[in-house]
Parts: C-alpha cells; sequence; structure tokens
C-alpha cells in the first residue's frame, strides 16, 4: 500500500512541473527529498523548478546534494548549468569539463563550456568546444547559434553569416537568425537585403521587437510603409512586455520623425525612453566621480617621460568626443586610407580605466607601463595587416592622459560639434543597453554629462596643449576635401584619392551612424535640432546655465 502511495506521490510531482507548478514545488521541496531522497529525477525535477523561480542559491543547494548522491556525468552538467546560470563561470567550467570527461560524446556540455569560457574571456577555447558540440551533433541549434554569436562579437561577419544560414536550415522558424543576418548586412552596407531579412524575422515572430527597430533605422520610413500599420496595432496590445513597449515605441517615434508628425515622435520616443529608465540606476554623480578621480590624479602629480623599450607592430590612431559628434564619418573617411584599419568601438582603454585598481597613490611609471602593456598587447589581436588602427570610442576623453603618456606614438583626433545638435542626437538614438550609454535617456542627464565631457577636454587642453588633433564637425564638413588632407597630414600619411569616396568604403560599422557613413557630406545637420527645440528646453536650460553656446 505505502509502495503504492509513493508511485502515486511521484506521478504527482511529475504532474505539478508539467503544469510548471514551479512555486509549489519550490514550497514543499525538503519534504519531497525526505520521502525520495535517492530518486535523481524527482533531484531534477526540483532544481529546474528553483531555477525557473530564479532561486538559484536553494537550487545550487539540491544539485549539491545531488551531485554527493551520484556523481556522473549529467549530475556534474546539471551542477554546471546551476553555476553558470548564477554568472560562476569559472566553476562550472570544471564541473562541464567532469561531465566530459566522464561521458566523451556530450555535445550539451560541450555546448555550455564552451558558453561559460567566452564569459571569461577565453573565445580560443570556446570556438573549439562549439565545434565538438557541433561535431558531435551537426544540427545542435544552440551550438551552431552560439557559435554565430561568437563569430559575430568578432566581427567575423562572413564566417557568421554562414552559420547563421546553417541554423536557419536547421530551424526555418528560428526568427533571431534572420533578425543577425540583417544586422550584419546592416553594418556591411547592404541595407535593401538586410530590410528583407527584418522582414522575414518579424514574419517568423511578430514581437521580435529588435526587428522593427532596425528596420525603421535603416531607412527613411513612407508614410505608405506597411510597418506603420503593424506597429500601430501591436503598441495597443495592452499584454505586451516592457522591453516590446519599448521598442515598438522607439521604432514609432522614428517613423514619426521621419513623416515630419514631430509631436506624435517626441511622444512616443520619451514613453520608450520612461521605459527604460525604470529598469536601470543611472547616477550622474558617479560620472561626476570618475572624472574627478582623473582630474585629481592629472593635477597633483608630476609625470617623467617614460623610454619605453617595447615596440609594438601597430600604431593607434583615437578619435574621442561625444557619442554622435562626428566620430564615426571621420573614422569612415581615415580607415578608406590603404594603412588604416578601422575597428570601430574598442573597449580595451574603458576596461583598464574602470577595472584596474588604479588610484590617487598608483605609480606614474607603473600605471602608464600597464596602460601601454594592456592596450597595445590587445590591439595586436587585431587581426588586420594595416599598420594603424582606429580605435573610434568616444569615452576615451576620460583616458587622455593616459594615453598621451602610455602611448606617445598614438594620434589623439578630438572632434566637437554644436551642443545641442550633438545632444538632441544622443536623446533621439537608439542606445538602449549599450555600455556606458545610460545618460542618454533623459534630457537633463545629457545635458549634465555633456558638461562632464567639456570640463573634462578644457582640462586636457590645459594640461596638455597642442597634443590633440582638433576637429570641429561643424567647419569640417564645409570643405570636407581640404580638411580631410589636412587630418590624413597631421596623422603623418601620404593623401590618397580615393579617401574623398569614403561612402564607398565597404567595412563594417555597428554604430549609429551606419547610414550616415554610407552618403556622402552634408552640411547643415547641426541645425536640425531647431525643429525640436520647443520639446527640448530642460536640455536648453542646463547648457545656458552652464555657459555653454550653442
Amino acid at each position: 500500500m505505502r509502495e503504492n502511495n509513493l508511485n502515486f506521490d511521484r506521478s504527482k510531482i511529475f504532474k505539478l512541473f508539467q503544469d510548471k507548478k514551479y512555486a509549489k514545488i519550490s514550497k514543499i521541496s525538503k519534504l519531497i527529498l525526505k520521502t525520495f531522497s535517492k530518486d535523481k529525477e524527482i533531484y531534477k525535477i526540483i532544481i529546474l523548478s528553483e531555477l525557473n523561480e530564479k532561486n538559484f542559491n536553494k537550487a545550487k543547494i539540491v544539485s549539491e546534494k545531488l551531485l554527493d548522491l551520484i556523481n556522473d556525468a549529467e549530475t556534474n552538467y546539471i551542477h554546471g548549468n546551476v553555476l553558470k546560470l548564477q554568472k560562476k563561470f569559472k566553476e562550472s567550467i570544471i564541473f562541464y569539463q567532469k561531465a566530459i570527461e566522464l561521458k566523451k560524446n556530450y555535445f550539451e556540455a560541450y555546448n555550455n563550456l564552451a558558453t561559460s569560457q567566452k564569459n571569461v574571456g577565453l573565445k580560443h577555447e570556446a570556438f573549439e568546444n562549439y565545434k565538438h558540440a557541433i561535431n558531435l551533433k551537426a544540427n545542435n541549434l544552440e551550438a551552431n547559434y552560439n557559435l554565430a554569436n561568437l563569430l559575430y562579437d568578432e566581427k567575423r561577419f562572413e564566417e557568421a553569416r554562414e552559420i547563421y544560414e546553417r541554423v536557419i536550415k536547421i530551424d526555418s522558424n528560428f526568427a533571431q537568425s534572420y533578425l543577425l543576418i540583417g544586422l550584419i548586412n546592416s553594418v556591411q552596407g547592404n541595407f535593401e537585403e538586410a530590410k528583407n531579412y527584418f522582414l522575414k524575422a518579424i514574419d517568423k515572430d511578430k514581437f521580435l521587437t529588435e526587428a522593427y527597430v532596425y528596420y525603421v533605422k535603416t531607412r527613411k520610413i513612407d508614410k505608405n510603409d506597411n510597418i506603420i500599420k503593424v506597429l500601430e496595432e501591436l503598441i495597443n496590445n495592452n499584454d505586451l512586455h516592457p522591453k516590446h513597449e519599448q521598442d515598438i515605441s522607439y521604432a514609432l517615434s522614428k517613423i514619426y520623425f521621419d513623416i515630419e508628425n514631430i509631436d506624435l515622435g517626441f511622444k512616443f520616443l520619451t514613453k520608450a525612453k520612461k521605459l527604460y529608465l525604470k529598469k536601470i540606476n543611472f547616477s550622474i554623480e558617479e560620472e561626476k566621480t570618475s572624472f574627478q578621480k582623473v582630474k585629481n590624479y592629472f593635477s597633483t602629480k608630476k609625470f617623467k617621460v617614460i623610454d619605453f623599450k617595447d615596440t609594438y607592430k601597430v600604431y593607434p590612431i583615437f578619435i574621442i568626443g561625444m557619442p554622435r559628434s562626428g566620430t564615426s564619418l571621420l573614422e569612415q573617411i581615415i580607415s578608406s586610407h590603404s594603412e588604416v584599419f578601422g575597428a570601430g568601438e574598442l573597449r580595451i582603454m574603458p576596461r583598464i580605466f574602470y577595472d584596474s585598481n588604479w588610484n590617487e597613490k598608483t605609480s606614474p611609471d607603473e600605471l602608464f607601463r600597464f596602460v601601454r602593456r594592456e592596450y597595445l598587447s590587445n590591439l595586436e589581436k587585431i587581426i588586420t595587416s594595416k599598420k594603424f588602427i582606429v580605435d573610434k570610442m568616444p569615452f576615451n576623453f576620460f583616458t587622455v592622459g593616459f594615453i598621451l603618456n602610455s602611448i606617445p606614438e598614438a594620434k589623439i583626433i578630438h572632434m566637437s560639434r554644436n551642443p545641442m545638435a550633438v545632444c538632441w542626437s544622443n536623446y533621439n538614438s537608439n542606445f538602449f543597453d549599450n555600455i556606458g550609454m545610460d545618460y542618454a535617456h533623459k534630457l537633463e542627464s545629457i545635458a549634465e554629462y555633456y558638461i562632464i565631457y567639456n570640463e573634462m577636454m578644457n582640462f586636457w587642453r590645459d594640461k596638455y596643449p597642442s597634443k590633440l588633433i582638433e576637429i570641429d564637425y561643424d567647419k569640417f564638413v564645409l570643405d570636407y576635401e581640404t580638411n580631410s588632407k589636412s587630418v590624413i597630414a597631421e596623422i603623418g600619411l601620404n593623401w590618397e584619392n580615393k579617401i574623398l569616396k569614403f561612402y564607398e568604403n565597404n567595412r563594417a560599422v555597428e554604430t549609429n551612424s551606419l547610414l550616415q557613413v554610407r552618403s556622402k557630406v552634408y552640411q547643415d545637420s547641426s541645425q536640425k535640432w531647431k525643429k525640436y527645440e520647443k520639446h527640448l528646453k530642460p536640455m536648453m536650460d542646463i547648457l545656458k546655465d552652464n555657459n555653454i553656446e550653442f
């Protein structure tokens, strides 16, 4: 009789799991385990239920008990998964490797091992283990998709495209692959092909809202475009996830600005920004603290010129300034030169700046040697045969002193532009989830951030006069041929006529300027903000109060 009751109870637990009653299973998990103390499948149900309820610590405790009970390939794999979900990637690697040791053909373990390795920077190992997973099971959708994403992250776009196409052959309804092939076409300037893939992604999943954002971002929308009706119907869905509502609102704002309905465009842009602000915790005070830390370090110390003995085969060209100040255009022009590779917005220097443990007590000699070694050794990992590499990370305006003292052979170009044109464009751009761009979702915080940037650049000019190549975007575009020749000469390169056709440069461009850099230079773009002036008063007031002219 007792045996029958236990069987019934076991079936009941499976039924609860099948019905997704994870919270109920979690609530009675101790009682369940007391009854089924050696039942592996019951342990697995409890672990999965705790994970679904985001009870990661409870899941870890149960998976440890299971591992003590049965130390086989699957239990090591399960424990690795729990650790991975807790972002304990280094620990998870140990258990995935143990699982593979116990089961040589464990393709799921190879896949997850690769993902953990990717997250701790072991990219070569990750490549190899994704390939192991695929070799063991060719139609392994997850491993193929993950490998494609890693290739995409490494800017190996053609290889990534090939794998995304393979994913579609495995599952023709996998919408995310259509979206990412569309993105590859976008960064390569193939906008019509990109459009077709975005529409395919939407056709497969109408709630893949990123596809709408990129569809409208890569073209000027006509008032007769069918996408308008689709989005207007979707935004009225009361059950929209906040992320979907944010994306659709942003896409609609771009559409309404394109068709000159400015009030409606601003309404939906503000809505998208407010939805994003609900999920972040941004403080302008942290940015002010970073500025002060740098200012204090470079104000209170005297630096001797270091005689660096190490040499590197590449020379960096830094383009700095506020985002949306014309840095992408300038990179496109410079990288049209045969000796220059445009690497886009590299995160090498920001990682050094924010993640290293430097402070006011750090020896300048020690700090600058560290910065040089870390930056240039990572720069050399970029696959290119060209001698000069452009690093177009705008936020390197924080690190000018580090660059000048650590990499004296580098060139630094500072791009400035009409402050209101910059600030409005920051607010109007799709900077959701972009690292370092949390300030860009409120009019006031954008203006306050601009003031930090302006003070930072004034500080560097006073500290290191004549060390920067200064370019005013609005003056530059008035005669871009003459000014381009001047910039190329200041970098120390010979002029090449093909630079004048920079818009034909087919290199990948991933920034919000991917559309503009494929076009010829046009003037007066810095005056467009005036169309939106009545909506921008909080931003304008802060700039005026701080004597910023526009």
